[in-house]
């Protein structure tokens, strides 16, 4: 059966074998697991307080190679594929609405045996964050946002500039992605450059979803009951960084909200921001 969000079936193997060899050379440890068509990337001590990871519209939890050891020392680690996204996950495309991917994610971390995490997410992983903790406040711990969806409106025009700048081939996709993130991968061989052609590949195969990710509404932000970090870049062309911060702070109070200033999509000093996030 064609996997629909792939926009062919040599790109849809592609991204897979790809996925798996990057998975095998940098993450070796990690466990690979199913869970209800979930694709889940485990580590770090039974029994340890409970991490979970949610990665951005595009990617996979391969985007993660960084902090899963790091955290993986004093915690365990959940990195969960998004349905609908070019990772392993084959859980359909899920709508935008809430409490969808708030439902999808207590079920999985329910069958984990996760029901009570830090929940930290990333760009489209941060909203569906979001939603879980305003659905399902007591099950997290404490909660983590980078450059997060649902607090800010989307920018429009940058994506007519990326979708110009995708027609010019590799050289046009990198482009838009670095005017998009802000991130200059680098041409060292080692992850940075290998998630930079992994990028390009996913890219070009894969289907995004296009429709914005919806504001949530300050009652609803009102329920989240646990800690809140939250950080967003000043120059951010996918979302309005200034005005996403400002509304985090007037939602959480004394929640630690950073705008970062010159930073893009792609925020500086992610993995100390993950670690301070995940708590103890």
């Amino acid at each position: 059966m064609t996997d629909d969000r792939f926009r062919s079936e040599d790109g849809a193997r592609e991204v897979r074998e790809e996925y798996a060899r990057l998975l095998s050379a940098y993450l070796p440890d990690v466990e690979r697991t199913v869970v209800d068509g979930t694709h889940v990337l485990s580590a770090g001590p039974d029994g340890a307080p409970t991490v979970v990871l949610l990665h951005g519209s595009g990617g996979t939890s391969l985007n993660w190679a960084s902090e899963i050891p790091l955290l993986a020392q004093a915690h365990r680690v959940h990195a969960l594929d998004l349905p609908g996204e070019p990772g392993g996950t084959v859980v359909e495309r899920l709508l935008l609405e809430p409490g969808a991917h708030a439902a999808w994610l207590a079920g999985v971390t329910d069958a984990l045996g996760a029901p009570h995490a830090a929940v930290i997410g990333e760009s489209l992983g941060g909203w569906v964050a979001l939603d879980y903790a305003t659905e399902h406040p007591s099950r997290v711990r404490s909660l983590g946002l980078l450059a997060p969806g649902g607090l800010g409106p989307r920018r429009t025009a940058p994506l007519l500039v990326a979708g110009l700048l995708s027609l010019l081939g590799a050289p046009g996709r990198r482009a838009a992605m670095r005017y998009f993130t802000g991130w200059t991968p680098s041409d060292e061989p080692g992850l940075a450059r290998d998630l930079a052609a992994f990028s390009d590949l996913t890219f070009r195969a894969f289907r995004p979803r296009t429709d914005g990710l919806p504001v949530f509404a300050d009652e609803a932000l009102a329920r989240i009951t646990a800690p809140v970090s939250a950080a967003f870049g000043e120059r951010d062309k996918m979302l309005d960084g200034p005005r996403a911060a400002a509304h985090a702070r007037a939602a959480f109070g004394d929640a630690a909200v950073t705008l970062l200033p010159g930073a893009g999509h792609l925020l500086p000093d992610r993995a100390e921001r993950v670690r301070a996030a995940a708590g103890r």
